[in-house]
């Protein structure tokens, strides 16, 4: 009887920790800014400088709409893309990781 219990015991443990990792994933990708095909603000900082140039934002949507095209897929919405001066809150001509993480929360919602 005491095998037996503790055979359910570690059953269950085992089966609440596995029923957490879900959750856990679902929360880090959501606090790293990335839902289902929303980008990372890295992928467009490609000169890694902390902030984007509305060419660097356009050279990085080209280039993310070319890499799926090499893969065989499809850029969905890449027709309704924000534009820069709306991604671009304060107007001073560059978007932070703040403002672009703010924008995509925005749309998500």
């Amino acid at each position: 009887m005491k095998k037996l219990t503790k055979i359910i015991r570690v059953t269950l443990i085992t089966a609440g920790l596995l029923s957490i990792v879900p959750v856990a994933l679902s929360a880090q990708n959501m606090q790293q800014g990335m839902g289902r095909n929303m980008p990372a603000f890295e992928s467009f900082d490609l000169n890694r400088d902390g902030h984007l140039t509305e060419s660097e934002m356009n050279d990085a949507r080209a280039k993310r709409v070319e890499e799926k095209k090499d893969e065989g897929r499809m850029l969905r919405n890449s027709a309704y893309h924000s534009e820069f001066s709306e991604i671009d809150s304060n107007g001073d001509g560059k978007v932070t990781k703040e403002e672009f993480t703010s924008h995509q929360m925005k749309k998500k919602r």
